[in-house]
């Protein structure tokens, strides 16, 4: 398990890159379901835009976005008051990742984009615990890695 701690740096997005060339092993990615959570994603991706050049020797083009999912809003029940608005800033920055040339390859991501858009809110990873403090943990990590909840 890699944290990037926000943003990631040069050197985590390399760390990433090597393990996943020399081990094989699939990269998942657990964010916040916002705006900023998913533009961390699109680094380890497609990579930065001021690192463009250097993007293929610091991207995972397989990565997969585990969660949290806008869609599991609903389909989890998650309570209403466990949500965030987004905010002026998250509102933008969710208009420039859905005009991104890449988004259009991947429907699904699309469609969570534009959930996020409709709702007009946001979570981060903490809300899982409006359930049961462990249900990251014990329920939501490994049903969505054993039946394949991710994108």
């Amino acid at each position: 398990m890699i944290t990037g701690k926000g943003v990631p740096d040069l050197n985590t997005r390399l760390l990433v890159k090597k393990l996943w060339d020399s081990c094989h092993v699939p990269v998942f990615a657990l964010m916040d379901a916002d705006p900023h959570g998913i533009e961390i994603m699109c680094i380890y991706k497609y990579g930065s835009a001021s690192m463009s050049f250097e993007a293929h020797h610091l991207t995972v083009p397989a990565i997969r976005w585990l969660g949290v999912l806008p869609s599991d809003f609903d389909r989890l029940n998650i309570p209403k008051s466990a949500l965030i608005p987004l905010s002026k800033r998250d509102q933008s920055k969710l208009s420039s990742l859905q005009m991104r040339p890449y988004i259009s390859y991947h429907p699904t991501w699309k469609k969570e984009l534009d959930i996020m858009a409709e709702s007009k809110m946001k979570a981060e990873i903490q809300v899982l615990t409006s359930f049961t403090s462990d249900y990251l943990s014990k329920v939501y990590l490994p049903n969505k890695l054993q039946f394949g909840g991710w994108i």
